[in-house]
């Protein structure tokens, strides 16, 4: 750009993860024991998101498409269950907390159309616990991330660095890090709940030389 006489040039420089970090702190005990416990919520396939509880992560449109997936192909219901790790943020402000309510409206109203005998469609974790978080991208078979728009998005870096499952990544193309992961991604419009839906569907019945080469 040119400003006051002056040429500058701006160029963006993707901001990465500390791989063996992360991956220090998957591989610890106390890694370990969250993944232990987490294992009782899974089901034969299991959809996991990990994000803070704002708007911008676009959490209850994610929903809607898991929704519209138990809708149009209802062998899932009973087998593919959605785990969400929600940071609860910025709590003091009053648009964030309502979204925190409608969240959890929506979560209800779906475990309610949906829940069978000892099996609900989704369980929630609502705590800032980065251990437990890493211990559950371990776990997953689709991973998604969605939001409207992000920076870049740390967590769709930090999945398939971890994952033990050769889990599938939906990824939002509003997020910065799509620019860099969309050739192993399923890419999604974030305001389109059918075509998130179909990517959860194509994610989960993926043959499984394909979810590994992704």
């Amino acid at each position: 750009m040119r400003f006051g006489g002056r040429e500058t040039l701006a160029r963006a420089y993707p901001i990465s993860i500390n791989v063996e970090e992360v991956r220090q702190i998957a591989a610890s005990p106390r890694a370990a024991e969250y993944e232990a416990r987490l294992r009782e919520h899974l089901g034969e396939q299991t959809i996991i998101r990990v994000d803070r509880a704002e708007p911008s992560k676009n959490i209850i449109r994610g929903f809607s498409a898991y929704e519209t997936l138990l809708e149009r192909h209802p062998e899932f219901i009973g087998r593919v269950k959605f785990l969400a790790f929600l940071v609860p943020s910025r709590t003091h402000i009053r648009q964030y907390q309502r979204y925190l309510d409608e969240v959890d409206q929506a979560v209800q109203r779906i475990n309610r159309r949906f829940e069978r005998p000892g099996w609900a469609p989704i369980t929630v974790f609502y705590e800032n616990n980065y251990i437990q978080a890493i211990a559950a991208m371990r776990l997953y078979d689709v991973l998604m991330v969605n939001s409207v728009i992000d920076g870049m998005n740390l967590v769709s870096k930090e999945g398939p660095v971890v994952n033990r499952r050769d889990g599938a990544l939906v990824l939002s193309e509003s997020a910065g890090a799509h620019a860099q992961l969309k050739v192993g991604a399923l890419s999604v419009a974030p305001a389109d709940v059918e075509g998130t839906a179909r990517a959860l569907h194509q994610a989960l019945t993926m043959p499984a030389e394909e979810r590994a080469a992704r």
